[in-house]
Order: structure tokens, then C-alpha cells, then sequence
């Protein structure tokens, strides 16, 4: 995307007085060209695998809890359908 002819005609650097540096020289870059010219298309795999194991390991956890908790269910339901009050109270407590 080319900027427009105006814009290409406008200096892009202004003098500006700044309290702490005093006079500096201010240049204003385009944000779409800055945001790519820096990075080069590298990321660290270190951050990106511990995110990735812990996402991983939560998804599991919550997997495990619900079948823990499906099956403690399904245990009581069992247990219920008996008719032995007994055991009925083992398994509620």
C-alpha cells in the first residue's frame, strides 16, 4: 500500500523541544512498516511449549474431574437402586 502524495511530500522529521533531552529531532515512521520491519519472524519456543504443556494439562485435569465426577455419580446411582440403605450411607459420606 503506497502512502498518499501529500504525505510523501511532508518531511517526516520535526524539531520538538522536550523537557527532559531538550531539542531533539522527532521522526515519525509509519506503524505498519515499523511493526515488520523489527521482526524477523523469530519467537521463542521455550515460552510457547510451557504454554502450551499447561494448557494441554488443564484440559486434561478438567477432562479427569468430570469422568471422577461422572462416575462417582453413576457408583451412587448403582448403589441406590439396591435398596441396601448400609452401603447407600458409605457412599454419601
Amino acid at each position: 500500500m503506497e502512502p498518499p502524495a501529500t504525505a510523501s511530500n511532508r518531511s517526516s522529521r520535526r524539531l520538538l523541544f522536550d523537557r527532559r533531552y531538550g531539542w531533539v529531532v522527532d521522526e515519525w515512521k509509519d506503524p505498519s512498516e515499523e511493526a515488520l520491519a523489527g521482526g524477523r519472524g523469530m519467537f521463542c519456543v521455550v515460552p510457547l511449549t510451557k504454554t502450551l504443556f499447561q494448557t494441554a494439562s488443564q484440559s486434561i485435569n478438567s477432562v479427569v474431574k468430570f469422568l471422577d465426577m461422572k462416575l462417582q455419580n453413576s457408583k451412587s446411582s448403582i448403589v441406590d437402586t439396591s435398596g441396601d440403605s448400609g452401603s447407600k450411607s458409605n457412599v454419601l459420606d
